[in-house]
């Protein structure tokens, strides 16, 4: 005889025991679908040993709630509570949490967080469902190498060429990355893009980095013929790792880089309002660096925008000049 509840979730292996003995069957509905034994029923292996806590130190559903397991009444609360509750879709809502919020791996051992879950549901403790930080690593993973068939399918379903732009930067935690984009038409024509790959770039040489990108279309599998322009910044290793992908991709990288137009207005704004020390305007700006005396009056001397900086400067280091400002 099959299992129902496996063939109803659509189970990719569907449970099968024999009509003589009903113990394995009994004790598969209580492992894998919390489906207790019927009021009078003799209950399974695995239902008496998860009851059992009680006898040790470990608190049940109805210890925590405080039922009596002897009457049915609170025994088909606590039951009901077991069975409602689904280890592992509520570890797949937390890693969501996790990675949509842009939070730490470590946030899952949050005490207080653990404090909520067991307030609202006290099966996430005697279920063992918290995850470590490990755990939410090793799931993120899983994760990803489960969904990444489909981005390959879509991929290699949509009609025309995939553009591809990649950019790099630093994040909080000091690490330098490498962010690969695509954009593409689905199988209606409809514009999409996608992030295909995230990287950490220990090198920014161009060779590098082309060398990168190449490695995530060859894992995406990419044809050569699919691969359509390249949307890039200025920086000159962006020409280098243009000429590495082109090589061996088989065309002219020049011919297929294109540069974003945000990158360009940016550079002639700064070069048209700061001249040739945009950096060290921006660095002291944000207050990395204090001003001497000698500065302060030299960025005075720049116009409109040195009296704007000295403006900012002045109510930064002045808790009543950023009240007052506020107020405005």
């Amino acid at each position: 005889m099959a299992c129902k509840d496996c063939i109803l979730v659509n189970r990719p292996t569907i449970a099968s025991f024999t009509s003589s003995g009903l113990q394995n069957a009994a004790n598969h509905l209580w492992r894998e679908h919390k489906t207790p034994a019927p009021e009078g029923e003799k209950k399974s292996t695995a239902q008496l040993k998860s009851e059992g806590a009680l006898k040790s130190n470990q608190p049940t559903i109805a210890s925590v709630l405080k039922l009596d397991v002897n009457k049915p009444t609170e025994q088909n609360i606590a039951n009901n509570i077991i069975s409602r509750f689904d280890k592992q879709y509520f570890q797949r809502m937390l890693v969501e949490l996790i990675v949509s919020s842009n939070q730490s791996l470590s946030f899952a051992e949050n005490p207080i967080l653990q404090e909520i879950f067991d307030y609202l549901n006290p099966s996430v403790s005697i279920q063992r469902a918290n995850l470590t930080a490990r755990a939410v690593r090793y799931k993120i993973i899983q994760e990803y190498d489960r969904h990444r068939q489909k981005v390959i399918e879509v991929l290699r379903n949509s009609p025309g060429a995939l553009h591809i732009s990649f950019d790099g930067w630093t994040s909080r935690n000091k690490l330098a990355l490498y962010g690969i984009a695509c954009f593409f038409r689905d199988e209606k024509n409809r514009p999409c893009k996608i992030m295909i790959g995230v990287l950490e770039a220990h090198r920014h040489f161009g060779s590098t980095i082309g060398g990168e990108v190449l490695d995530v279309l060859h894992t995406l599998g990419v044809s050569p013929e699919k691969i359509g322009y390249f949307t890039l910044d200025n920086a000159e290793n962006s020409d280098t790792a243009m000429e590495v992908i082109g090589a061996e991709l088989g065309f002219d990288g020049r011919l297929r880089r294109g540069r974003c137009i945000g990158h360009i207005i940016n550079l002639a704004a700064k070069a048209l309002l700061f001249g040739k020390d945009t950096d060290a305007f921006e660095q002291q700006l944000s207050g990395a660096e204090a001003l001497s005396d000698t500065e302060y009056a030299r960025w005075r001397k720049k116009g409109p925008v040195g009296k704007l900086h000295s403006i900012v400067v002045d109510v930064r280091i002045s808790h009543r000049l950023i009240y007052l400002f506020k107020e405005v």
